[in-house]
């Protein structure tokens, strides 16, 4: 069992244990605020099946209070309409990777910097320690609170033709996230980086708007891309760092009980959203492979060398070297 497996499941544990605790408080607060939760992935999706488990907690421990309701498969939009109408107040929360909130907080974007982050274990010890609370109040300076943090796993490459070195790239169009770093990430290395919102890609893999992108397994898999990019390229690059993100202006709505309650029930679904990607990742590799997709394992040493430079292009944007080394010797 890992580092991580194992706070997963004390962390679990732990916040199974103040559920009933924390539900007499909260019922103070009687009129349920409903809240409408942006998810840009399908239902089956990890991240679909932590709000709905999200949901029944909230609901118990707050004595209904809370009621959040779940739009799946990018009902509300990609990641940046959802991050939009959590400012204005339309939307009341989402899951997010960092990247999409760059636009507002782009100092999250050193979570995404290429190689940062040795594995599960790293990521974890980085964001739910001093380094990861100190971003939370960033997010909260601009209308987000962000009570957990959680990890999609390593971005891979998606592609249409087989890539199997750095040079492959070149001259390619590939999908970016929304992300100025990522779009100088991929720059740097010759692809004409194109932002498309998730909901777009298989899409714009299907009919050459794009060439190739960068993603985590499991979508792979729940979006069906491997039907049009059959070629996967086990680059892990970058560490997809998420969280579950409210706007502040529902969760100043909320009594400090049901915030407590809400916090809590954040942390135990980031573990759990952990362990469901880490489930799924193996589990969907498998079968995407039986119905033709093809994994090509490459060395990373020459990805990683290719991409060192953006660490010192980008360093000062982040208060210099100094934040990356933090990140990068957390043991």
């Amino acid at each position: 069992m890992t580092d991580l497996t194992r706070r997963q499941a004390g962390l679990g544990i732990a916040a199974l244990g103040l559920g009933a605790a924390l539900a007499a408080p909260a019922i103070a607060q009687t009129r349920a605020a409903a809240a409408r939760i942006g998810v840009v992935q399908p239902e089956t999706a990890p991240n679909t099946v932590m709000w709905r488990r999200f949901a029944e907690l909230a609901r118990e421990r707050t004595g209904g209070a809370v009621d959040l309701q779940i739009f799946p498969a990018g009902q509300l939009g990609g990641e940046r309409e959802n991050a939009e109408g959590m400012r204005l107040g339309s939307i009341q929360g989402a899951d997010s990777t960092l990247a999409a909130l760059s636009q507002w907080v782009p100092e999250g974007q050193i979570f995404d910097m290429p190689f940062i982050f040795r594995d599960w274990d790293h990521v974890d010890k980085v964001v739910n320690g001093p380094i990861g609370e100190r971003y939370k109040g960033l997010y909260r300076a601009q209308g987000f609170e962000v009570p957990a943090f959680f990890t999609y796993g390593a971005r891979h490459l998606v592609s249409r033709t087989p890539i199997l070195q750095v040079s492959d790239i070149r001259g390619k169009t590939m999908r970016v996230l929304q992300s100025p770093l990522h779009i100088s990430i991929w720059r740097t290395l010759g692809a004409n980086p194109t932002p498309i919102p998730i909901t777009e890609t298989y899409n714009a893999l299907s009919t050459g708007v794009a060439d190739l992108m960068d993603i985590t397994k499991g979508p792979i898999e729940t979006l069906r891309l491997f039907e049009v990019a059959p070629n996967i390229t086990e680059t892990g690059h970058i560490w997809a760092v998420g969280a579950i993100v409210f706007s502040q202006q529902y969760w100043q709505r909320l009594s400090p009980a049901n915030q407590q309650a809400m916090t809590r029930t954040s942390l135990e679904m980031a573990a759990y959203i952990n362990k469901l990607h880490l489930e799924q990742e193996d589990a969907a590799m498998g079968r995407i492979t039986q119905r033709g997709a093809r994994v090509h394992k490459v060395d990373q040493a020459p990805w990683r060398d290719a991409l060192r430079p953006i660490w010192e292009q980008e360093a000062p944007k982040f208060g210099g070297m100094a934040s990356i080394t933090s990140i990068v010797e957390t043991r």
